[in-house]
């Protein structure tokens, strides 16, 4: 039995937690030249066990981010997954499946990451974040708009929960509440070129083209815009029916054939009923969602142009 105390430090734990539980620890402690505080000291297996774990897990996680931040989404999601059955109560490998999974566009695994994550964590508002995030995905706004409303109320400060809230609205053709949202987003974080598009595009959906045209205006002078949102003042000048300053918006990003093409496309909706066109931008918008948490997810956002534009964020 003493000789497990020269074996290495784990073989000296286990042997230290033998003789505690048998009562010898005193005399043969004192035999072996070893402290008589041991006992209460020392770490038993159970402790190393868990600390190992512990150990494995953060970095399981790790790699996974690495590899995540790398462009190997595939790969990084079988890491959180193996995390995950490390230590089932942990809340971290849920919310990187979700996000992973969802910029890997497999929006049923997201869900059921971010379902459970939810159960784990309820209070958690990032969370909620990235879950109605997922749901606006599969074409559930209300659904949606009901995680980022529980978003709100647990942090009020955050303008990513009011963008995600008028995104969800503004899918379920209630305008005047989704602008709303935004400006109050934009009390937030005034310089938010995501939120500025999408009241853009939220005018535009009510019919407010003047209006929604010159704040994409704004958005396109800045050095930060997105093709897409170039792309989306190109369509409110087609929506108010100036084809030449749409065809000259979209031809610094699409081809010859394409600009065409959107121009015969912005003509086809200015011909539709109000509430026709409204469900035929709806369904190809370029609405911006917000992203998910910070530091934790990689920066994809969820890219739908105005059909058949193949501008990209």
């Amino acid at each position: 039995m003493i000789s497990d105390f020269t074996k290495g430090p784990r073989r000296r734990a286990d042997a230290m937690a033998r003789l505690c539980r048998r009562g010898w620890a005193p005399a043969l402690l004192v035999a072996a030249g070893l402290a008589l505080g041991a006992c209460q000291t020392s770490p038993g297996a159970d402790e190393i066990k868990t600390e190992s774990q512990n150990a494995r897990f953060a970095q399981i996680m790790r790699i996974g981010q690495t590899t995540r931040q790398g462009g190997d989404l595939v790969s990084a999601v079988n890491l959180f997954r193996e995390a995950h059955r490390l230590d089932r109560s942990r809340v971290e490998p849920l919310v990187a499946i979700g996000e992973t999974t969802y910029a890997l566009g497999q929006m049923n695994q997201a869900e059921e990451a971010f379902v459970q994550a939810t159960e784990r964590a309820p209070d958690e508002p990032a969370i909620r974040l990235g879950y109605g995030k997922v749901l606006v995905a599969q074409n559930k706004p209300d659904k949606a708009a009901e995680q980022f409303e529980l978003a709100i109320k647990l942090k009020t400060g955050d303008y990513r929960a009011y963008n995600g809230l008028g995104v969800a609205l503004d899918l379920l053709g209630r305008h005047e509440e989704a602008q709303q949202n935004y400006i109050n987003g934009m009390e937030m974080e005034p310089d938010s070129l995501s939120l500025r598009n999408n009241l853009a595009l939220s005018l535009a959906l009510a019919g407010n083209y003047a209006e929604a045209r010159d704040i994409l205006l704004g958005v396109a002078e800045n050095p930060a815009s997105t093709p897409k949102q170039h792309l989306n003042l190109a369509l409110v000048y087609g929506l108010a029916g100036d084809r030449e300053r749409a065809a000259q918006v979209a031809g610094q990003f699409l081809n010859e054939n394409q600009v065409r093409n959107n121009l015969v496309y912005y003509d086809m909706l200015r011909k539709l009923p109000p509430d026709r066109r409204r469900a035929a931008i709806v369904e190809g918008h370029g609405l911006e969602v917000p992203k998910l948490a910070e530091n934790t997810a990689p920066d994809i956002e969820r890219t739908l142009d105005i059909a058949p534009a193949t501008g990209r964020n």
